[in-house]
Formats: C-alpha cells, sequence, structure tokens
C-alpha cells in the first residue's frame, strides 16, 4: 500500500513537470502559429482589363444567357468590387441591351447551393468561378474550401493553398472528409456556444472562417458510404451547417434520385441541360411549365452541350430565377489564377491541428487514471500516450479548449486513443445523436471489450451482419480505432 502512495505521488509529481514542459512548447508553438499567419500575404488578384468589351448578344434558345461570357475572371473580380463581402459569381446575362453579371451572397441570401447537369454541362467550373473568386478577394483567415472530388484530377492544385482546409481527390478518401465535416460542425457549435453566439455571423472571435464545402459529384459519395449514410449525413450537415459558417456546394448530374429532405435545404438550384422534363423539378423545385410561366428556360429545354452550349444554368431561388452563363475558364488560366493565392506556410496546424489540453486539472487526472490501471496491470504508464488525441491544438488555444469540454459533455473524460484495446465507458462518442443514436454508440464501445471482429460485435448486439446496424459499427469503430486500427470511417 504505501508502495502505491509513493508511487502516485511520483506520478503526480512527474505529470506536473511533464505538463509544464508541455505548456512551454505549446506556447512556443502558438507564437510561430501567430507569426506564420501573420506572414500569409493578402492575395493580390489579377490585373483588370478595363478594355474588356462584352456583346450583348443572348445565345439563342437559353434565354437571358449571354452567348459570349469573359473568358478571364478578370471581369467577374471587377463586378464583385462593389459588392458586399461573400458574394460569389453565379453567371452572366443579357438585360435592356446591357451586360450584366448575375451575383449572390453567402450570408443572408444564399446558404446551399445545388448544381446540376448532364456531363459537359459546366458543373465543375461553375463551381471554379465561385472558388477562385471567394479566394482572390478574401483571406485564408476569411474563407476555407473543402473540396470533395473522387474523380481526382480537377481540383489538384489545391491541396498546398493556404485557402484549402481539406481536399480529398481520391474515392478512398471520401468517408474520411465527410467525418471531417461532421466533426467540424460540431467543433464550431461548441466555440459559438462558449461564446454565446446564436450564429456565426454574430461570432466576433475572428479564428473561424467561413466553410465553403464543395462536392464535386454526389454519387461517387453515395458510391463510398451507401444511399442511407449519405441521406443522413446530407439531411444533418445541410441542416445544421449554416448556423456554423459552413456552406454547401454540392454537384451532381441529376438530383432526381436523391432525397427530398436535404434537397429542401438548398437556397439555390443552378440546373443545368437534362435530356427529359421529368428532370426539371427535381433540379430546379419547378416543372418547365412553372419555369416557363416566370419566362425561364428549363434545364430540359436548354441547348445540349454537346453543341457547344456548356456553362448554361437556369438559377432558381425563392421561386424566382434567370438564365446565365458562367464563364469558362481555362486550365491555363485557372493555373495562374491560383499561382496568385498564398501557399500553406509549412507546419501551418490550423490546417493538419494536432492537439489540445483542456486544462492542467484534467490532464493530471487523466495522468492519473492511467497510472492507476498500469499500476493494477504491472505496467509502467507512458503519460505522452495518453496525452496525445485530447483534440486540436489552433492558435485560439482558449476558445478550442472550451470547445472540446463542451463536445466531451455526453462522458466523464476526453476520449483516450491509448486504450482502445479496452474502450472505456468515458470515451467521449464520435457522433451526434442525429446521426448515430447515444445509447447506440455506447453498446458499441462497451461490446466491443469482448469480441475479435466487428461482424461478430454487430451479430451479438444485433442478430445481424449487414444493413444500418453494421454501418453503426463499422463508423463507430473507424472512428474510434477499435478492432481494426487502420480501417477508415466510411471505407
Amino acid at each position: 500500500m504505501i508502495q502505491t502512495i509513493v508511487l502516485m505521488i511520483a506520478l503526480l509529481f512527474g505529470a506536473a513537470a511533464y505538463v509544464f514542459r508541455l505548456k512551454m512548447q505549446i506556447n512556443q508553438l502558438q507564437a510561430q502559429l501567430i507569426t506564420a499567419r501573420a506572414s500569409i500575404p493578402t492575395a493580390p488578384p489579377p490585373p483588370i482589363n478595363k478594355n474588356i468589351q462584352l456583346e450583348p448578344i443572348a445565345l439563342e434558345g437559353a434565354g437571358q444567357a449571354l452567348k459570349a461570357p469573359p473568358t478571364t475572371i478578370q471581369a467577374t473580380l471587377d463586378n464583385l468590387k462593389q459588392e458586399p463581402p461573400y458574394s460569389i459569381p453565379l453567371g452572366w446575362y443579357k438585360a435592356h441591351n446591357k451586360v450584366f453579371l448575375q451575383t449572390g451572397r453567402l450570408v443572408g441570401d444564399i446558404n446551399h447551393i445545388l448544381i446540376s447537369g448532364q456531363s459537359d454541362a459546366g458543373k465543375d467550373n461553375a463551381a471554379l468561378n465561385i472558388l477562385l473568386s471567394l479566394a482572390l478577394t478574401h483571406t485564408p483567415q476569411q474563407v476555407n474550401f473543402a473540396i470533395i472530388d473522387g474523380k481526382g484530377l480537377d481540383w489538384m492544385g489545391w491541396q498546398e493553398k493556404a485557402h484549402a482546409w481539406h481536399v480529398a481527390t481520391d474515392p478512398e478518401q471520401i468517408g474520411d472528409a465527410m467525418a471531417r465535416l461532421t466533426a467540424e460542425r460540431q467543433r464550431r457549435r461548441a466555440i459559438l456556444a462558449e461564446a454565446k453566439a446564436t450564429k456565426w455571423d454574430h461570432y466576433q472571435g475572428g479564428d473561424l472562417p467561413m466553410l465553403v464545402v464543395f462536392i464535386s459529384e454526389l454519387l461517387l459519395l453515395e458510391n463510398a458510404v451507401g444511399s442511407k449514410n449519405l441521406t443522413s449525413w446530407l439531411n444533418a450537415e445541410l441542416t445544421a451547417a449554416r448556423a456554423f459558417g459552413i456552406r454547401y456546394i454540392i454537384a451532381t448530374q441529376n438530383a432526381s434520385n436523391f432525397s427530398t429532405q436535404w434537397r429542401s435545404q438548398i437556397s439555390l438550384c443552378m440546373a443545368g441541360f437534362q435530356p427529359l422534363d421529368s428532370s426539371d423539378a427535381p433540379n430546379t423545385t419547378m416543372t418547365a411549365k412553372e419555369l416557363a410561366e416566370r419566362k425561364l428556360v428549363a434545364p430540359s429545354k436548354l441547348p445540349s452541350p454537346s453543341n457547344g452550349a456548356g456553362g448554361v444554368f437556369v438559377l432558381v431561388q425563392s421561386g424566382d430565377g434567370i438564365n446565365v452563363r458562367t464563364s469558362l475558364i481555362s486550365d491555363q488560366h485557372r493555373d495562374y489564377c491560383l499561382n496568385q493565392l498564398p501557399n500553406l506556410p509549412k507546419n501551418d496546424l490550423h490546417i493538419k491541428p494536432k492537439m489540445s489540453i483542456d486544462n492542467d486539472h484534467e490532464v493530471l487526472a487523466n495522468l492519473l487514471n492511467i497510472g492507476l490501471e498500469a499500476v493494477n496491470a504491472g505496467a509502467t504508464p507512458t503519460p505522452s500516450a495518453t496525452l496525445s488525441a485530447t483534440g486540436r491544438y489552433t492558435a485560439s488555444q482558449s476558445q478550442e479548449s472550451a470547445a472540446l469540454q463542451k463536445t466531451a459533455t455526453r462522458s466523464a473524460d476526453p476520449f483516450l486513443p491509448s486504450n482502445h484495446d479496452r474502450p472505456s465507458a468515458t470515451i467521449a462518442l464520435p457522433f451526434e445523436d442525429e446521426i448515430i443514436p447515444f445509447t447506440e454508440q455506447r453498446r458499441i464501445i462497451e461490446a466491443a471489450r469482448s469480441v475479435s471482429s466487428r461482424r461478430q460485435l454487430c451479430t451479438e448486439l444485433y442478430n445481424t451482419t449487414g444493413g444500418v446496424k453494421f454501418t453503426w459499427v463499422k463508423n463507430v469503430c473507424d472512428a474510434l480505432g477499435l478492432l481494426q486500427t487502420t480501417a477508415t470511417v466510411g471505407k
């Protein structure tokens, strides 16, 4: 008994010294991070050519959509100079024998965007116009991007840019990217709650840039995680994301076969060519007749991209709309614009966060708990492993710490991955109740103690090895590294 007490006292003093050294290192990292961020230059836009002349001629069969919009982003940036922050270009049109750029705003106007249309309709190009314009008119501290491509080619140049929060360019990365976005939404919610801000628009902290998420082809997400999982994820994320400063731009060839629940959260439909009139309503919220009554050309009536009419869309928002055509950005001009954007500084922790310490008392308590387990098991405790995953470390450490404490209120202690082989009942639950019920997450974690595989776990809990229940088991185990430490969420 005396030996145990002496060992515990030694552990306590050793832990205190370790935490002191760790805090010194954190202070140094904070100073380096602040210096690195301050050194990020404001992205200079390409020079504006004041002599650009646009012909006020509409494309035949495409309503007011301009026949020949500008082929560079210069004219777009010139127009956006007159617009409020977070304004985006949506396309060019003719009215009153003049040329205009239709714009929208991601604050107080547009929440989420659905871009649809057959192959070569110009979906990625429309999104490229939006993202490049935002990046060239806002700093990385004002706006970040999460890009889920899956095709692996069109967005490769963004990975090393300071505006890029996360870029997934491989089908195997899709599930992980979705899980990251859910975690980021939860993190932001906790930060706003701690700051007593009812939504991102009212937050004054300055450390939560708007996060614009672009999904290049929704069908790839469905193939990666399954229809039911995708629907649940979209329902949860699109419903809540707006309040936390997250905006989604979702592209797909045809939204007809996807759930109507998440589509109800779409503020703006940007619909390109469709071969059948039955696709008009799912992609615009209105039938061809209703669109025609508003003097709009429906997707099924637009000129086909195979006839050189790419980039033509009908925009529909709150029962109103207009036909537009987006600028075609060549690969060469895209590369030029990307070169104007600041690169990600090496070791910039806001893109790849490492660690966060909630507070000294909690760290010491965790060390002490692991120390007691080690003594009982006759092993030597490893403090560094205990401290390795309490969450995130960023420049705004105090707010992040409070946020992590909020996130962990579902359980008594932070998630301790060093104890994966014996999952504790106090592990923080990885998913919101709306995605996987808390009670089921706890059952899965507890049952993982006594089984050797996920299928065995699913069989014992639910008497099945497939369906939604197995997806619950797989996602919880993936998130916590249980039973298969190399698994990837959704893989």
